[in-house]
């Protein structure tokens, strides 16, 4: 059937002859109104595929009727109608929602190819409205579980800059903690429609091209550049771009960071022409940047600009009540994903699981729960499920009230210094196991202890990230 569209305009001459030639083909089903509360009453009962609305309508504006549609349908085409020297009023109805603006008199032969266009794109749009809003399920304050206290305090913290959509944000905590996932909670849980969520891992990016990447650049900028590349600050233009492990940006490019944090204006690499976005600033590390900007190896202004709303996110050690909920949920979604059968935990399982100390917090927790649902029984996951996990006692763990329990070690509970000598060469070669094989596993607990991250790994073992990439690719880690 022909689309539906609604024409609202005071003069009805007007609207009669803009109705007459859009359904002169009989590819558009038209109907005008020259009363907004009319309009709006039509347009509840029976939907409209397209809107043309006037800007100036007695007793409300066309701003107004447009934020009204736009609340009702986030993917409806409206096209505001606009008389020469109204392009401020123009420019609020684009703020408030509409497509486009459009100039008396009216090129009916130009106006029929943007709705055209609006509505061939529909289906795409309602594709992709409903893989954000998939994401704003999964991602909400309501993805950060748990009972403590802390975990209250992220979820309102979430709630609160959700709201604010050009806001800079600086997320602290022990890697594995999740930042990631409460930097796009604050992304997905805010109000109407948003832009791209851009991620750009500053660790993993090598330095002299990560300002190509961030900022991008123009064609002949540098050996290579054979065309206009789009960077990603670009990319992210009214949405949010989450900047991880920011302690590891380049001194020479956190000034310019701190420039287009200051401005939100930048060049592209080799360019001279200013691109100005609008969008939500995360920044996250696991690093303390007070102390890295005392010694030099970070700029104290970029980290004052950074630092307008911070939260830290708590390590699981320290919200260990907790653990059984976090586990579970890890184990239903993953068993989930994997089709396999998951009914619960022994409690031998849960009582080790909370003895272990976590260094890799809930990112080790999640992988530990992948591998027991492996080797779980009928979908049980049991002590003999779970890998190795030595029990480290109440000292490092937290008491009934949240807070970090002290003095309570039991005698047989194992000192730190006694854990990393579990852990060290000697002791697993004692087990039993070829050099090569000690070798493989103390990489491994070196990378769990350190969360997965190249750079602290190679830092703890005294070896250079080329040489512990080497080591995993024998290794197969």
């Amino acid at each position: 059937m022909n689309p539906k569209v609604y024409i609202l305009d005071d003069d009805p001459a007007f609207a009669e002859l803009l109705r007459a030639n859009l359904g002169h083909a009989g590819e558009f089903r038209t109907r005008t109104f020259t009363d907004p509360v009319d309009f709006l009453e039509a347009a509840a009962e029976t939907r409209p595929d397209a809107v043309l609305t006037d800007l100036h309508l007695p007793g409300v504006s066309g701003v107004d009727v447009t934020r009204s549609l736009r609340d009702d349908d986030p993917l409806l085409p409206i096209f505001v109608l606009t008389s020469d020297g109204e392009l401020e009023s123009a420019v609020e109805a684009l703020k408030a929602g509409a497509d486009e603006y459009i100039t008396k008199p009216v090129n009916v032969g130009e106006l029929t190819t943007l709705l055209r266009r609006a509505l061939a794109n529909r289906p795409l749009l309602e594709e992709a409205h409903s893989a954000r809003e998939a994401q704003r399920r999964r991602f909400s304050s309501a993805a950060i579980l748990g009972r403590h206290p802390r975990f209250e305090e992220s979820r309102a913290f979430i709630d609160k800059l959700a709201t604010l959509p050009t806001t800079t944000v600086l997320l602290l905590g022990e890697s594995g903690t999740g930042k990631n996932v409460a930097a796009r909670a604050i992304h997905f849980s805010g109000p109407g429609p948003h832009g791209r969520f851009v991620e750009v891992n500053c660790a993993a990016i090598p330095a002299n091209l990560l300002e190509a990447e961030l900022f991008g650049y123009v064609k002949g900028a540098f050996t290579g550049a054979t065309a206009n590349k789009t960077g990603l600050a670009e990319h992210a233009d009214r949405g949010t771009l989450f900047l991880d492990e920011i302690g590891e940006l380049p001194l020479e490019l956190q000034a310019k960071l701190l420039s287009f944090l200051e401005s939100r204006r930048f060049r592209r690499v080799g360019g001279t022409r200013e691109t100005e976005v609008q969008l939500r600033l995360i920044a996250a590390t696991n690093r303390d940047l007070g102390a890295a900007a005392a010694e030099g190896r970070f700029r104290d202004d970029l980290f004052y600009r950074i630092s307008v709303a911070t939260h830290t996110l708590p390590p699981l050690r320290e919200v260990i009540d907790d653990l059984p909920e976090l586990a579970h949920h890890l184990a239903a979604q993953l068993s989930r994903e994997a089709g396999r059968a998951f009914e619960g935990f022994t409690p031998a399982a849960l009582a080790r699981l909370r003895g272990w100390h976590w260094p890799g917090n809930v990112r080790e927790l999640r992988n530990v729960v992948e591998r027991a649902l492996i080797f779980a029984s009928d979908g049980w996951v049991d002590e003999d499920s779970l890998p190795h996990l030595r029990i480290v006692g109440p000292s490092l763990g937290t008491s009934g009230d949240g807070t970090r329990a002290t003095g309570t070690s039991s005698p047989e509970a194992p000192s730190a210094t006694e854990l990393d000598a579990h852990r060290s060469p000697a002791a697993v070669i004692r087990r039993g196991l070829t050099l090569r094989e000690a070798e493989r596993e103390y990489i491994r607990d070196a990378l769990s202890a350190n969360g997965g991250r190249v750079q602290a790994t190679a830092d703890s073992l005294g070896i250079s990230r080329k040489n512990l990439w080497e080591k995993r690719k024998k290794h197969g880690l």
